[in-house]
């Protein structure tokens, strides 16, 4: 039986995750690439922040925190504003702000208030530690750049955090750095001063300096025999070989399936790589599949005013599937996956087809169940593959990973498609998700039951999409763009160097 309870209020949330399927993946690409995030968009800010720390400590700093907070958030108010007047410069916090701000023509702008953490002023950010403390700190402390100090105030650690700071006064001069010290100090900056100040910006690391050496040293400090740094090293050689074949920036999913579908990169540290990355978009593959049979399901129960019970839901889906392919519903699960051909399979076609908004989730009811049990036998003929996802995809608590669905399969294989697909459809989503969503609501108090329990009938509050994860790729290439190891062309002269291990 599944039941929730009825409200009279509650809180309309979103659940992003609704099957608890994707904390698999997502804890898998954070060990692929860690010391960067979704959120961490531009290399430069890592040495910008150390800089920040460095000078703040040189300058009489007081041990009160709000005065660090203060410093770090006028720092930031002034690298949006200098970056905004530069213009082309994404990935920096508070540029809406900045443009806004710009768009004024104050001949001296006084960003005090801006920089505040006043509720009533109109601030650059409303972290109270900015894109410092909400995206940065965590990662640059992976990297061993800073760490926490005496009274909660964030430090450069004297070995990597300071030579990053002084990497970057190197790069910027003497006169720069004044005129960016009093600008923090006061608080205010003269239009002509922005101007002065556009060697800080993201784009604007010098190409033959200690600065671009000493990021490239920290993304690829495979010798350093920290774990996290062979992994990072490891992923980002992946990323500029990617770069290299196309000959051009290659967007994040260009990356996933370059790595999917490449056999072998010809390097043992690169090819262990590629596995755990096929691991994870095999993983990513199999939960957006789940989710296209969560949104078929809600579509079952949104054709009936009153719902259906979940044994009508499940006979809708076997009469379905058996509609649209009598033949290849009666077949067992173990026949169907195996004559599928694996290396020809268009997974990506079926990827495309199940997050596009075009067609309806039982027009692609196929799609799903094609997915599956390619990625079924894709494990099953794989030994390493199957390997790395057992090790790598470890169940925690009432996880759930490809793994764990495709044991379920597996102690199932000999019965009819339909009836399969039908069953775990109700089985493994209808009362997974209904499991989960309590779970929200018990811990975070957030109501994201996308039906309800009538009378033993479920009804839809809303329907769901899949959705896949995004694992730091884009941040990834666009630090190697900023360290010149990537451009439009693909990996640069620098890159490709890299790559032979010149670099």
């Amino acid at each position: 039986m599944i039941a929730e309870p009825e409200w009279t209020e509650r809180a309309e949330k979103r659940g992003l995750d609704p099957l608890g399927m994707q904390n698999a993946g997502v804890a898998l690409y954070q060990e692929l690439l860690p010391g960067i995030s979704n959120v961490t968009l531009r290399m430069r800010y890592y040495g910008y922040y150390c800089w920040v720390s460095d000078a703040y400590a040189r300058s009489g700093a007081t041990d009160k925190f709000k005065a660090w907070q203060s410093w770090v958030r006028r720092a930031e108010a002034l690298y949006a504003l200098v970056s905004s007047l530069a213009t082309g410069q994404n990935g920096v916090g508070g540029v809406d702000w900045a443009n806004r701000r710009l768009a004024l023509d104050e001949d001296v702008i006084d960003f005090a208030e801006a920089a505040s953490n006043k509720d009533s002023a109109a601030r650059y950010l409303r972290q109270s530690l900015g894109v410092f403390g909400g995206a940065y700190y965590s990662q640059m402390v992976e990297l061993g750049l800073f760490r926490l100090g005496e009274h909660g105030i964030q430090r450069t650690t004297n070995g990597l955090g300071c030579a990053a700071a002084d990497a970057f006064r190197e790069s910027i001069g003497d006169k720069i750095e004044t005129i960016l010290l009093q600008a923090i100090k006061s608080a205010r900056i003269t239009r002509k001063e922005l101007t002065k100040l556009a060697p800080i910006i993201p784009s604007e690391i010098p190409e033959l300096s200690s600065e671009r050496q000493a990021y490239q040293n920290l993304l690829f400090a495979q010798s350093s025999g920290n774990e996290g740094d062979v992994s990072r090293t490891a992923s980002l050689r992946l990323i500029l070989d990617t770069a290299r074949t196309m000959g051009a920036r290659p967007s994040p999913e260009d990356i996933r399936w370059h790595l999917f579908d490449t056999p072998s990169f010809r390097d043992n540290a690169m090819d262990a790589q590629r596995v755990r990355w096929e691991t994870y978009h095999c993983q990513d593959l199999f939960q957006v599949a789940a989710a296209a049979l969560l949104q078929w399901t809600t579509d079952l129960m949104a054709e009936s005013d009153a719902g259906r019970t979940p044994a009508e839901i499940e006979h809708e889906i076997r009469a379905r599937l058996k509609e649209k392919k009598p033949k290849k519903a009666l077949w067992s699960w173990r026949k169907f996956r195996e004559d599928l051909n694996t290396e020809d399979f268009d997974y990506r076609g079926a990827w495309d087809s199940l997050t596009s908004a075009r067609g309806t989730p039982e027009q692609k009811s196929w799609d799903t169940v094609r997915l599956i049990a390619a990625l079924d036998q894709r494990l099953a003929e794989r030994e390493e593959l199957q390997n790395t996802c057992r090790s790598e995809l470890k169940k925690v608590g009432g996880g759930r990973s490809i793994v764990t669905e495709l044991e379920w399969f597996g102690q199932r294989a000999e019965i009819p498609v339909a009836d399969l697909i039908a069953s775990y459809a109700i089985e493994r989503i209808v009362r997974r998700h209904s499991w989960v969503a309590m779970q929200k609501l018990r811990r975070q108090h957030d109501y994201t039951f996308l039906f309800e329990v009538h009378e033993g009938r479920l009804v839809r509050r809303r329907g769901y999409a899949p959705v896949a994860t995004t694992p730091r790729l884009f941040p990834a290439v666009q630090f190697l763009t900023d360290i010149g190891l990537v451009d439009a062309n693909g990996a640069t002269a620098r890159g490709r160097a890299l790559l032979r291990g010149n670099g």
